[in-house]
């Protein structure tokens, strides 16, 4: 059974990752799903930054730091910060499995 699908249940517009992936392709995966602004939060949630740490630094305001953290917890099957921390702490992308 897939780590992903015992995080949080599916909802309607949920990313389904394409099948016969193993864990590593499938977090991949889900990282290449997050726009430039939500990758930058992903790298400051890796080091250990707090979402808002990183929301005061990206200069948001509450309304949009809270639609960018539940859009990126979503894309990356993680129900908060810390999941993302711990389950994404060991995954390193090279520059060309960045996002466009």
């Amino acid at each position: 059974m897939r780590w992903f699908k015992s995080i949080l249940p599916l909802k309607a517009g949920d990313p389904i990752p394409p099948e016969g992936m193993d864990t590593d392709q499938e977090k991949q995966w889900r990282i290449s799903l997050l726009t430039d602004d939500e990758y930058k939060a992903f790298e400051w949630f890796q080091k250990g930054y707090t979402a808002r740490w990183t929301a005061e630094t990206m200069l948001l305001d509450r309304k949009t730091s809270k639609r960018l953290f539940d859009s990126i917890y979503r894309k990356l099957g993680a129900a908060d910060e810390a999941e993302v921390s711990r389950i994404y702490r060991a995954v390193k992308l090279t520059p060309e499995e960045l996002p466009p």
